[in-house]
């Protein structure tokens, strides 16, 4: 049973590429982005699978602007430790992973505090494309685009649970 166990182990492990460790992810949350209260979520946004990424979502006022849109920040997984891949302003929940990719990565559905058409204010959804290096700062400018129909998997709510 014990070998049985094992194997399943390794299984669950195999192919989730650089194992960086949760008490690294925990130590950069905490020390270089300086949150103690935040909304979280496993991503796989690099479709090879050779990295695991986090999202981090603060939940203090200082992270956050007038609109209520905070920071999200983008963790990477990076040769057995978490390095920041990219930060994105205005953020409000939900956020989302998209099927389609860009460089090898998921798109984003990001909302934030926009306008419709008719100039009435409201959430709006933004797909944000990796380019190779991050994903855009800002949802709310170009090169972010506007999504009216979004699909794909939603990986932070406002229900997510707060660490």
């Amino acid at each position: 049973m014990f070998f049985f166990c094992v194997l399943c182990a390794l299984f669950m492990f195999h192919g989730q590429g650089d194992a960086a460790s949760p008490t690294a992810l925990q130590d950069i949350i905490k020390t270089k982005l300086g949150l103690s209260h935040y909304q979280g979520a496993d991503a796989a946004l690099d479709a090879t699978g050779k990295t695991r990424q986090y999202l981090v979502y603060p939940r203090e006022s200082e992270w956050c602007g007038v609109t209520g849109g905070c920071m999200l920040f983008i963790l990477t997984s990076h040769k057995g430790t978490w390095k920041l891949l990219s930060r994105m302003t205005l953020v409000h929940l939900p956020v989302g992973i998209l099927p389609h990719l860009t460089h090898g990565w998921h798109d984003l559905a990001i909302s934030y505090s926009g306008r419709l058409p008719d100039g009435s204010p409201a959430l709006v959804v933004s797909r944000m494309r990796f380019d190779g290096k991050r994903y855009p700062l800002n949802p709310s400018v170009p090169p972010a685009e506007p999504l009216s129909h979004p699909t794909g998997q939603s990986v932070l709510s406002p229900d997510s649970p707060v660490h």
